[in-house]
This record gives structure tokens, sequence and C-alpha cells, in this order.
């Protein structure tokens, strides 16, 4: 029951999150803010366009503006299980999610809250080497 609550919570957190992002858009822009938006849809562009080639055992991060994901965390690593060669892609239906036929090409585990070891699948190009 607490399990569903916190779920229910962290949900409406995100709506109001949403809900914030989309008023401070659709109200009048001032030049700088609108360039500094152009900016940074272009900057999120070239890091999601930009490829790294990953093999197992490598450790990954989140590239910066590029996680769609609440696990790892920013800055938390991973390592990568399996690259595959065809990717599978998301199974949700609604092209208004972002997940929306996401192409799921890394396989990639971390250590969660509980310390355990666990594995998803994730868009490769979201990701970047951790530097050693």
């Amino acid at each position: 029951m607490a399990e569903n609550t916190k779920k229910l919570e962290e949900q409406i957190q995100e709506i109001k999150e949403i809900l914030a992002l989309d008023e401070r858009l659709s109200s009048q822009l001032s030049e700088a803010d609108l360039q500094l938006h152009k900016k940074r849809l272009r900057d999120a562009l070239a890091a999601l366009s930009e490829r790294n080639v990953f093999t197992p055992g490598t450790l990954v991060q989140w590239k910066p503006g590029l996680r769609n994901k609440k696990k790892p965390r920013y800055g938390e690593p991973a390592i990568v299980v399996e690259v595959l060669a065809q990717p599978v892609f998301g199974k949700t239906d609604e092209s208004g999610s972002a997940y929306f036929r996401e192409p799921l090409d890394l396989v990639a585990g971390f250590i969660d809250t509980d310390g355990d070891f666990v594995v998803f699948h994730f868009d490769s190009r979201r990701f970047m080497p951790v530097e050693q």
C-alpha cells in the first residue's frame, strides 16, 4: 500500500513539473530565454546524434540532458551487458509518450537502491562512456 502511495505521489509530482514547464514555455519568452531555449534544443539534438561504440564491460552514464528514465541517476555509472545488433522497440502504444517506438539497443546493469544488480534496456544514443 505504501509503495502504491509513493508511486502515486511521484506521478503527481511529475505531472506538476510537466504542467509548470508547459506554463513557462507557453508564456511569452524574453528574447534571451528564447535564444537559450533554441541553443538547448540544438545541443540536445547534437548530443543525441553523437554515437558511441560500446562493448560489454564498458562503464557508461547518461549524456547531460538526455536522461529519460529515473535510474540510473545522473553521474551514476552503469555497465554494458550487451549491445543488440537489432534494437527492440518500446511497447508504448501512445505516440505522445517519450517511450513510443524508442529503439532499445543497449542492455546495461546497475546497482539498485536495495544493493541488487539489475539489468534494463536503454537507447544507447542517450549514453556516453564514463571518464576513466
